[in-house]
């Protein structure tokens, strides 16, 4: 349910600055079908061909011309503790979830009270359409699918007016645009736009029979009148498509406007930066976290999670493996190991010497359960105190990298400070260590002191091999 939430509120997102869009360009114009077109457009752009920009990885390839390698890594891989799924998500989709419910019995009860007054009235097969007559005075008339319900008063008037309006609504299928319309009232209840959308559909609609009425060689002013004589009945506001429906102002107004130049439908192209914005506004950082927090979220908090909020004792499955740097950048490799199905990782972060760095992209794969992240950033050069932060599957995962590297010293453990050159490898093999000692110092196979390690001169370091099963260090020399 997280899931189908975030996707809820992205596809509001886009609906909403493509309904903007559309108001502001379009909604004036005597160009009916074309912009009953455009609403419809917005519905399958939004729901339908939903750009999932806040997964989307950038991959790119770093060179590995100063790399140092962390094979097997455990212990110096920087562990950290997250904390528990925030509670805020689970309340969210409970919400969510309360809404849709409400809407969606509003909905059942308008439907039931629909087939109620059909089942009620008269029955007529005109062929095209079925004419239900009714006895109930309440309701203005109206259609639904292939029904055009009207009274028994105005069914024995002259009624030919009314009957051209509710058949431009059958025949142009305005029902299931309204269907349409209310499905996604139901998912995106807490969007204006959904409900103002709903409503743009419906005065188009309208705008569409006022003018098959026109068309078919009413008078206009006899027409005008007929609505709003009708102004006062009843109507139903989701479902069904009302005579009395929409702003009649707007109605009576669109009745005397030009046909607007084809020309105008180019105005549709504002939609194209509206929907940018709107992508640019789902992939910003902050944003992309709070929406994977929501869709990582379930609609109870489990027993392990509130434990793992209340002692904090969990331990991160990921861990960083490499860092390279080319002069240009520096790309920096994640492992995680048995973390499941589920892998979204939408940010990340490189801070150092008291400034942050976002990513430039992010790479990931998820094979078996096991998981390859590599974020790349656009810096170079010295790291003072170097911490890295992801957010994976909306928690914040930080990395202490300090004792990774320097440039001007590799910290490992049991030694205070081993320098380094830059064609220096490091390799760290895996092992439970033995002894909680300072390991054992060998330099080209002979045991030697730290103060013979802090004497030796940096540029004849060809490599350091620590060995955390057998508690030693290995130094190797250029020849």
């Amino acid at each position: 349910m997280g899931t189908f939430l975030s996707y809820s509120i992205i596809s509001g997102i886009l609906m909403l600055a493509m309904y903007l869009s559309y108001r502001l360009f379009l909604s004036r114009d005597n160009l009916h079908s074309f912009n009953r077109a455009v609403l419809l457009s917005i519905y399958a752009i939004s729901f339908l061909a939903i750009p999932r920009t806040y997964l989307i990885k950038k991959i790119t390839t770093a060179s590995t011309t100063d790399a140092i390698h962390f094979d097997d890594i455990q212990v110096l891989s920087g562990i950290s503790t997250p904390t528990a799924k925030p509670v805020w998500g689970t309340i969210l989709i409970w919400i969510f979830i309360a809404g849709m419910s409400i809407v969606l019995i509003k909905t059942l009860i308008t439907w039931i009270r629909l087939s109620t007054v059909i089942r009620s009235g008269q029955k007529i097969d005109q062929g095209q359409y079925t004419l239900v007559v009714t006895d109930n005075e309440r309701y203005a008339p109206f259609s639904w699918m292939t029904y055009v319900v009207i009274s028994r008063h105005d069914y024995g008037k002259n009624s030919s007016a009314i009957i051209a309006h509710e058949i431009k609504h059958v025949a142009s299928c305005h029902w299931i645009d309204l269907l349409i319309a209310q499905i996604v009232c139901i998912i995106n209840w807490f969007n204006p736009a959904a409900w103002l959308m709903r409503d743009e559909l419906m005065l188009v609609h309208e705008y569409q029979a006022d003018m098959a009425v026109i068309d078919s060689g009413h008078d206009a002013q006899e027409y005008q009148m007929l609505l709003i004589e009708k102004a006062v009945g009843s109507r139903f506001p989701s479902l069904a498509n009302s005579l009395n429906h929409s702003n009649l102002k707007k109605r009576i107004t669109m009745m005397y406007k030009e046909k607007s130049r084809a020309g105008r439908r180019f105005k549709a192209l504002a939609l194209v930066p509206m929907l940018a914005l709107a992508v640019g506004v789902v992939s910003a950082p902050a944003i992309r976290a709070a929406i994977s927090t929501i869709s990582n979220s379930a609609i109870s908090v489990s027993e392990d999670s509130k434990k793992a909020s209340d002692d904090k004792i969990a331990v991160t499955p990921y861990q960083v493996t490499n860092i390279s740097k080319d002069g240009q950048g520096t790309s920096i490799t994640i492992k995680g190991i048995g973390i499941g199905n589920h892998l979204s990782v939408t940010g990340a972060t490189f801070a150092t010497d008291g400034k942050t760095f976002e990513a430039n992209s992010i790479d990931c794969s998820l094979i078996d359960g096991n998981a390859t992240i590599t974020a790349n950033f656009k810096l170079s050069g010295e790291y003072k105190n170097p911490t890295l932060t992801l957010i994976i599957n909306g928690e914040e995962v930080p990395f202490d990298l300090s004792n990774f590297f320097n440039d001007s010293q590799i910290v490992v453990v049991g030694v205070k400070s081993i320098k380094k050159s830059d064609a220096d490898v490091i390799t760290i093999k895996k092992g439970n260590s033995a002894s909680n000692g300072d390991p054992d110092i060998y330099i080209d196979g002979e045991k030697a002191t730290t103060q013979q390690v802090e004497a030796l001169p940096t540029e004849s370091i060809s490599a350091i091999i620590v060995d955390k099963q057998n508690n030693r260090i290995d130094i190797t020399t250029k020849k």
